[in-house]
């Protein structure tokens, strides 16, 4: 071989292995940051399976994420009165008379008491909280049966309250009491309706006639509305000749047929307030 064609082969084999003379290094495969690079595959045999290929391509643009539309804003909360802007709900406070209690029966209840009367004409939900022998002051704090007045307020989900509670001591703290009641009521959001006692042969000091006063002093000072029990059924016994032993068969207490009158007219003077 001639000298001239031996210069001429070395830089090829050189290159073959590895370079300039120094150590063989591990080639870096550097892509283009611009252009997609693609490695081509070898031909493959007939019915041969053709190998993977690695391909690596630029960035495609995305179409633009649809905007979507605002919803429209949801009714501002009434922050005054939240139980405003809720589904109505009735919660109805008393003694046995709200709870239902059939006379001369121990315990017995009628099928029929006037919150479920007043429930049935209205359409509205509606929770008889009555409890036979409550008075105002243990409604005001608490018993077996419920909390203090405070709590039961702050955690009802009512939005209406229609109180019957009083006391059987002294005209003026059955005033006070109801008041309270009135105004804890309120505080929290509700609807307040208060609800005269009714005829009967109350225990105590004070005659239905001097509760009843009581419970309507109550609401016109805290300008709350009244379903006035007591003078629609006076106005009924006047009507009809007939004396409290007729409607009430123990003295207190509600027929069956009188509860249900009772309900009616709740509900009547109910939705007159609307």
């Amino acid at each position: 071989m001639k000298l001239s064609a031996f210069f001429a082969v070395v830089p090829f084999l050189l290159a073959a292995c590895g370079g300039n003379g120094g150590s063989a290094t591990p080639s870096s495969n550097v892509q283009s940051s611009e252009a997609a690079v693609v490695s081509q595959p070898a031909a493959a045999p007939a019915g041969a399976v053709p190998a993977q290929t690695n391909v690596v391509q630029t960035a495609q643009p995305q179409p633009p994420t649809p905007v979507q539309e605002a919803a429209p804003p949801a009714p501002a909360a009434d922050s005054a009165n939240p139980a405003a802007s809720a589904p109505a709900l009735v919660e109805y406070y008393g003694d046995s008379i709200i709870w239902g209690w059939m006379p001369n029966t121990d315990w017995g209840r009628v099928d029929q008491p006037a919150p479920a009367v007043f429930a049935a004409d209205t359409g509205l939900a509606v929770h008889n909280m009555g409890s036979p022998g409550r008075l105002a002051e243990n409604a005001l704090a608490g018993d077996g049966v419920y909390p203090a007045w405070t709590q039961q307020m702050a955690q009802s989900k009512a939005t209406h309250v229609i109180i019957e509670y009083h006391s059987h001591d002294t005209m003026a703290n059955t005033t006070s009491r109801v008041r309270q009641l009135i105004q804890i009521a309120k505080a929290n959001g509700k609807k307040v309706i208060v609800e005269t006692i009714g005829p009967g042969n109350h225990a105590g000091d004070l005659s239905y006639d001097q509760i009843t006063q009581a419970q309507r002093d109550a609401a016109a000072a805290e300008s709350v509305p009244v379903i006035d029990q007591t003078a629609y059924l006076k106005q009924y016994l006047t009507s009809t000749g007939k004396s409290v032993w007729d409607i009430c068969g123990d003295g207190l207490h509600p027929n069956p047929d009188v509860y249900v009158m009772k309900g009616h007219f709740a509900a009547t003077q109910f939705a007159a307030m609307k």
